[in-house]
Parts: C-alpha cells; sequence; structure tokens
C-alpha cells in the first residue's frame, strides 16, 4: 500500500478526535508499530499532532490533535504550529519553576537541562522577547548574563500548555497575540461560533452542532437572552426553534476573548449595551 493511502488511513483515525493512545490507534489502523510511529512522527513535524505525554512504554504514548474541532484540521494545508519549539518551552518553564527564585544565570540554567544549547538559546530569546524574561549584564564581568524573571507570565505560559491552547501559544510567539491569560467558557465559545453562522436553529440542532448536551446548551441560553443574542423563540412541531443575532453573537464572543468573562461571568456590561 503506497505510504500516502497510509497516511490518509491514520488521519481518518484520528480526525474527530481531541487526543488518542497509540496503542488504540495501532489496534484500529492496523499498521505495524514502526510505520504509525513513522507517520505520527511526520504528522508531528507538520503540527497536526503534540505528543502529551512521553511515556517510557511507546504503547501508553498519547497524542493531542491541534484544533481537532475545526474542520480543516488534517486535510493536506499546513498548519504553522512549531511544535519542537513549544516541547522546548515547556521544558524551560518547569525547569524554571523548579529554581523557585526570582532570578538566575544563564549557565546556572543550561547545565540543568537536556536542551541542546542551540534550542536553550532559542528559548531564551522567545521568553525575553515575551517579556517573561528580563536580561541584565554583570556590572563587573560583562560575560555574565543573568535573567529577572516575572512569575505571573511564567504562570500565564503554563496555563495555556496545560489547557492544550497550542493554537494560541503559537500566536503569542509569534507577537499576533498579548502573553495574558483570559478565562473563556469553551462550550460558550462553541455555542457563539455556531450560531456566527446559523441564525435560526432547534435546541437540538444547536445542541449537536456545539458538541454539548441540551441540558448544557439550556445553562447557557440564559445567559445568550441576557445579552441580547437569543432574540426570539417559538415551537414548532414540539420542537423549540430559537432565533439568533449572529453580528450581536461575534460581539460578545470578541468582549469574552478581550476577557470580559474572566472580569464578570454574567457578563452584565453586555447586558447594558442590549438595553441602551
Amino acid at each position: 500500500m503506497k505510504n500516502s493511502n497510509l497516511e490518509d488511513k491514520v488521519k481518518r483515525y484520528i480526525k474527530m478526535k481531541k487526543f488518542f493512545m497509540f496503542s488504540d490507534a495501532l489496534m484500529i489502523t492496523g499498521l505495524t508499530k514502526d510505520i504509525l510511529l513513522k507517520i505520527l512522527e511526520s504528522f508531528e513535524k507538520k503540527g497536526l499532532i503534540i505528543k502529551d505525554k512521553d511515556e517510557k512504554s511507546l504503547m501508553k504514548s498519547s497524542y493531542v490533535v491541534i484544533n481537532a474541532k475545526n474542520k480543516k484540521v488534517l486535510n493536506n494545508q499546513d498548519i504553522k504550529i512549531d511544535v519542537e519549539l513549544i516541547k522546548a518551552i515547556k521544558k524551560l518553564l518547569l525547569e524554571i519553576k523548579k529554581l523557585n527564585k526570582k532570578e538566575f544565570f544563564y549557565q546556572e540554567l543550561v547545565h540543568k537541562t537536556t536542551l541542546s544549547k542551540g534550542v536553550f538559546a532559542k528559548v531564551i530569546k522567545t521568553f525575553t522577547q515575551l517579556k517573561v524574561l528580563q536580561e541584565s549584564i554583570d556590572a563587573i564581568n560583562k560575560d555574565i548574563r543573568y535573567f529577572k524573571i516575572e512569575t505571573t507570565l511564567i504562570d500565564d505560559l503554563l496555563t495555556f500548555l496545560k489547557q492544550k491552547k497550542y493554537k494560541e501559544l503559537q500566536e503569542i510567539i509569534e507577537g499576533k497575540r498579548e502573553l495574558v491569560y483570559f478565562e473563556i467558557p469553551d462550550d460558550l465559545c462553541k455555542v457563539l461560533n455556531v450560531i456566527i453562522k446559523n441564525e435560526s436553529l432547534s435546541k437540538n440542532e444547536l445542541a449537536k452542532m456545539a458538541g454539548l448536551t441540551r441540558k448544557r446548551l439550556g445553562d447557557w441560553l440564559v445567559l445568550l437572552k441576557k445579552t441580547g443574542v437569543l432574540m426570539d423563540s417559538f415551537k414548532e412541531d414540539s420542537e423549540d426553534i430559537y432565533i439568533f443575532s449572529s453580528s450581536r453573537s461575534k460581539k460578545v464572543l470578541e468582549y469574552i476573548n478581550n476577557g470580559a468573562y474572566e472580569k464578570d461571568k454574567e457578563l452584565k456590561q453586555l447586558w447594558k449595551l442590549t438595553n441602551s
């Protein structure tokens, strides 16, 4: 079988998944260990997946699918996520946390990591650009470099990693997004994104498209009504039908992405905008 056909077989398996185990992929695809491992390594280099747990046992290794909810994932388009850099960032962040200090010397940390000197230097440069670290030079010996640690930003970076928000992290690295972590209600954002493209849906349709249960959706419908996203509703053949505002949904989503939900879980500021 051609290699492209084998890759397609693996793509079909992981296309609708958020994460998967190597052992499960091996069993479902029916490929040999070596072939599957080679294909997964290829996907990782393309930024399609990232190894979540590097277990000693290959069979227990797990992978996260990058942006699996987006239908464009795992097609032939490139997703420019620097997987190797993100892995290195995670390793160095954990080493910095272990130091339990407000500052450290360059040479002190470089010997504590398993990163190559080149990769280490690249991550340190990334951290200084993000203002996670502030570099200083010793007044007496100019060759001695040390860095002050911005602990809040370190914690923000770690939060993105823990929540597997790799796309957002890549945007931060590229300077497209500010390094500030906001609490974002993922379920509500899924609902809002569906509404942006569909202004009239039944409750069952909306729940299915957003990947939520009817009960969980019901919790958010109250907030959608208060913020002006849910404009009206009626029954048709005993089915609840909702009329939404796409433009209003975009506005609420914009506010959430700018930290509104972090400050106020009820989004009361948006109630005022609705009623004005």
